[in-house]
């Protein structure tokens, strides 16, 4: 969801630091209001702005929280260098947490998430601020991290992120969750199939490609036009064979003075796009997809 969809403050509400407006909410069978102890024992935290002590170190973070989630002494020193290592942030583990860069201190935000095993983690929009090198990492880690009996809910504006991460994707409009499922799933049932971009040569008539695309797929839905360059949704009705579709586009090079093209299945980002454009939910419920 865009920013004001709901996305932190349903985060909020699953760590009871706001009130629920209405239904409640289960964790292993355990309503949160109800067993509140367990719940917390249960829940690791990652908040959107990192909530750290500027004057301690990375590994006196890992220190405190292990104590504080009931790591044995015997056990801690280990599993602390473990997820120092792992996230490779050595270099800055006793650095005062004040002298870090934005992308550690989120790697160490992500790490006290996870420390003490917890059966759900929350991440909110864990990768903001790291570089592509950093947050690489961080994916592997996250990916490695939850293959066992724990879960997690993350928060991202990056599709690309959701895609990577994420088993199954919601998108949340006006604090409602509008949609849930694989990416996959996603893309068939709100996508528009393909999308088709041209782009032609300065030679190139606009009007001979448009009847060229009209007409060899048929309800072609005309999305942007530029100078030179022209989108169109291209429904998966309209589609018998993909090898069909790009030896016509291959033939029309030519002919049309298209200078080259681009034929793909709808983004996930581009589904997400659908949604934050029709905020109104009446509009969102009423929409042909």
């Amino acid at each position: 969801g865009h920013n004001g969809a709901g996305k932190t403050t349903t985060m909020r509400i699953i760590t009871m630091e706001e009130k629920e407006s209405s239904g409640k909410i289960f964790i292993k069978g355990h309503d949160i209001q109800e067993s509140v102890d367990i719940a917390y024992r249960m829940i690791g935290y990652c908040p959107q702005h990192d909530a750290l002590w500027s004057s301690l170190t990375i590994r006196e973070h890992l220190h405190v929280y292990g104590a504080i989630r009931g790591i044995s002494k015997d056990q801690i020193n280990n599993i602390v260098e473990k997820y120092i290592e792992g996230l490779q942030i050595t270099e800055h583990a006793d650095k005062q947490v004040s002298c870090c860069s934005g992308g550690t201190k989120r790697k160490l935000s992500f790490a006290l998430a996870m420390i003490g095993n917890p059966k759900l983690v929350l991440l909110d929009e864990p990768s903001t601020g790291m570089d592509p090198r950093s947050k690489r990492y961080l994916w592997d880690a996250i990916i490695s991290s939850f293959q066992g009996s724990k879960g997690a809910i993350l928060t991202t504006h990056s599709m690309e992120e959701a895609d990577a991460l994420c088993s199954r994707v919601g998108i949340m409009v006006k604090g409602q969750l509008r949609c849930l499922g694989s990416t996959q799933y996603l893309k068939n049932l709100y996508g528009a199939g393909y999308t088709l971009e041209i782009k032609l040569k300065p030679c190139g008539d606009m009007d001979d490609v448009k009847n060229f695309v009209i007409t060899s797929f048929p309800n072609a839905i005309p999305e942007e036009e530029f100078a030179d360059r022209l989108v169109f949704g291209v429904p998966q009705s309209a589609v018998e064979s993909l090898a069909h579709c790009f030896l016509n586009l291959e033939n029309a090079k030519n002919m049309y003075d298209i200078q080259e093209y681009s034929f793909s299945q709808t983004t996930l980002e581009q589904v997400y796009l659908k949604f934050a454009h029709y905020e109104d939910i009446e509009v969102i419920e009423n929409i042909t997809m």
